[in-house]
């Protein structure tokens, strides 16, 4: 049960995260001007093309989130548990991968 919580919780922190302005880019433009803006890691993902890991993050916390609601409203089924458990390491894993692409990618608009 304590699992599940922290499971739904982890999940909507890291969508949040990835949709937080957290980097500045600095583009060079022709006139000689620099553009600065912030960005979040998934727009960089975006920027970069890779915007398939975002929608990748957004299905696996998805599916933790609905097989820990699962597991709080009383279903005792084992697979229902390993897929949780499965889904919600998965995630954590995807979110690192993310970030790390995210913080190593410089987009060229």
């Amino acid at each position: 049960m304590i699992l599940s919580i922290i499971s739904i919780v982890v999940n909507i922190l890291f969508i949040v995260v990835l949709k937080l302005d957290l980097y500045t880019d600095k583009i060079p433009m022709p006139d000689g001007d620099v553009r600065t803006w912030r960005g979040s890691p998934a727009d960089r993902l975006d920027a970069a093309s890779k915007s398939g890991l975002f929608y990748l993050q957004i299905f696996l916390a998805a599916v933790s989130v609905i097989t820990s609601i699962l597991i709080i409203c009383g279903v005792k089924n084992n697979v229902v548990k390993i897929i949780q458990i499965a889904s919600l390491i998965a995630s954590a894993v995807l979110f690192i991968v993310i970030m790390v692409i995210a913080q190593t990618t410089h987009p060229k608009y």
